[in-house]
């Protein structure tokens, strides 16, 4: 009996020894499967990014293309302006000149009936018609003023048809050569027309695939934002979950994590991104230093993260203690490793421009109980 009770007690000591040690388990999920969903997010966000500069791209060229086509089309239209108003000025001229033709006919025609009537009198008389109005003379004189009158009038008449007829002819040959003109205008014009109708099409062809473009971006880009938010949440379920047993036995004032700098090139809150373009918030501050700089832990504490993190790189996190943690992101190389115990000032990494990064420097983040807090309240 006294042996089970004494197995007994080993068992409780061992149990709650263990319940004492530092739990990496976030809710159901263990650390290592966060990390496991964080390096599958970060994936899915690469591949996104991947499509998303390929898709930029492609608007880039379809931009230059359409722009081409712009001055193509401008250039086309302004041919077709020219060649509309030659035939609007042709078909001008044709219709005056249909008019004239018109006029003149209309008064040939009313000479001729003028000849008409008097040749119609003089058949009614038969051939003694112009004889009589010879022999209806006066006088040697008033005959001579007769023969000279039957002479004009049938030289009149002739003249006025002969010149009737020449105009005619003329108004007819302008009238044609207007036609013909108008009908190799119009040929143009038509030519012209179906030119930017093609053109129209191409460039309409090109701005639905400019919105199919930026249609697909928005989706990628909304896949990107929605893949960063879902990191964030887990590496706040990673950061709450390390060590919680632990308490922070620091003084409370941290150091400054860059030795080498002590220039800050974006602060802790909103900003502008400089990977994305678009307002964000700003988790940490950005230290910038030159290549290789040593960057040392704040605080003394345990790496519990050392490796390749989305978006930051090569990353470390460390554990303070009271739910207190610290990260160290775009290095260019890990000098610890996970599970190491370093002491406050230690050289823990390089300052690099590893993740998504416009330039060597270090993104200092403090979490409390997983979520960020401003880093100035606790360094100096």
């Amino acid at each position: 009996m006294k042996h089970m009770k004494k197995i007994l007690c080993t068992a409780l000591a061992v149990v709650m020894t263990c319940s004492l040690l530092p739990s990496y388990t976030a809710g159901a999920a263990t650390y290592a499967e966060l990390q496991a969903k964080r390096q599958s997010l970060a994936a899915s966000t690469n591949n996104a990014k991947k499509e998303i500069e390929k898709l930029k791209d492609k608007q880039g060229d379809l931009e230059d293309d359409m722009a081409v086509l712009d001055k193509g089309l401008q250039s086309m239209q302004e041919e077709y302006d020219a060649a509309k108003a030659d035939l609007d000025f042709l078909t001008a001229r044709l219709d005056e000149a249909q008019a004239e033709l018109d006029e003149a006919t209309a008064n040939r025609e009313a000479q001729f009936a003028l000849l008409g009537d008097r040749m119609k009198f003089l058949q009614q008389k038969g051939s003694t018609g112009y004889l009589e109005i010879l022999l209806e003379s006066e006088s040697f004189s008033d005959l001579f003023l007769r023969m000279q009158y039957v002479n004009d009038i049938m030289g009149y008449d002739k003249e006025i048809l002969d010149e009737l007829q020449t105009i005619q002819d003329t108004i007819q040959e302008r009238t044609d050569e207007i036609a013909e003109n108008h009908a190799e205008q119009q040929a143009v014009v038509d030519i012209q027309e179906e030119k930017m109708n093609e053109m129209e099409a191409v460039v309409a062809q090109k701005k639905a695939l400019w919105k199919s473009y930026e249609s697909d971006l928005a989706k990628y880009e909304k896949l990107v934002r929605a893949n960063e938010a879902n990191d964030a949440a887990i590496l706040r379920q990673m950061n709450a979950s390390a060590s919680p047993t632990a308490v922070y036995t620091g003084s409370g004032k941290f150091q400054w994590p860059v030795p080498a700098s002590s220039r800050i090139s974006s602060e802790y809150g909103y900003r502008t991104s400089p990977i994305s373009g678009k307002r964000e918030f700003h988790n940490g501050l950005d230290i910038p230093a030159p290549y290789g700089s040593a960057i040392v832990a704040t605080e003394a504490g345990t790496v519990t993260y050392s490796g390749w993190m989305n978006g930051y790189g090569y990353t470390i996190i460390i554990d303070h203690g009271s739910g207190i943690t610290s990260l160290y992101g775009h290095n260019s190389s890990l000098v610890v490793k996970k599970g190491a115990k370093v002491s406050k000032g230690q050289t823990i990494a390089k300052c690099g421009s590893t993740g998504w990064s416009t330039g060597n420097h270090c993104h200092f983040t403090i979490s409390v109980k997983g979520s960020a807090v401003n880093p100035h309240n606790y360094v100096g």
